[in-house]
């Protein structure tokens, strides 16, 4: 199964999916890495409390870190938080990083959450919500039939790296690679 975590990856590097699904490495992660792992387990421990009344959002059931799959799809993934009301489930997902507005990236990994959620409790997903940890204000985000289509795409694009295991070409420049976990086995980057 494709986690959904490698849609941000691969749209930052598509190396990290080979790296990460076709290889026995163990990636160096970075300090942020455990301080967002930290982060996440703090939102969940306040999330057992939060009401969300500011997203105007009647939900009757809160869902939080949960692991959900679709064997159809060949996705998995882990869900931050989800509301869930009687016709509609919003997914929102915590990132500890500094952004004044969501990534793409971000964007469509949430978007394969709600998926993955739509289809586990048969609702309707139509919007999400994105929260970055240095202001901690919720993004919305509309979904779009442009998401739909990237999202498949990105997903098409993992199969056929999983499925050629070729080392993909990147274009990912020093900014990016410094930051990365396998840095020390992309022999051509620098």
């Amino acid at each position: 199964m494709i986690p959904i975590n490698l849609i941000r990856q691969y749209h930052f590097c598509p190396r990290i999916v080979y790296f990460s699904l076709l290889t026995n490495i163990k990636p160096i992660y970075p300090r942020h890495v455990a301080l967002g792992v930290e982060y996440h387990k703090l939102q969940e421990k306040l999330s057992k409390n939060r009401k969300f009344k500011k997203l105007d959002i009647k939900f009757n059931e809160v869902v939080l870190d949960k692991y959900i799959e679709n064997e159809k799809l060949n996705i998995c993934g882990i869900v931050d938080i989800a509301l869930i009301s009687p016709d509609e489930i919003v997914p929102v997902e915590f990132k500890d990083i500094l952004s004044k507005k969501p990534t793409y990236s971000h964007i469509l990994q949430l978007y394969g959450y709600g998926l993955l959620l739509s289809l586990k409790y048969d609702k309707k997903f139509h919007q999400a919500y994105i929260s970055y940890s240095n202001n901690m204000k919720l993004h919305k985000i509309t979904i779009t039939t442009d998401m739909k289509d990237d999202f498949d795409k990105t997903i098409k694009n993992i199969q056929n790296i999983i499925d050629n295991d070729v080392l993909p070409h990147s274009s990912a420049g020093s900014s990016k690679c410094s930051q990365c976990e396998y840095i020390n086995y992309c022999d051509d980057r620098f």
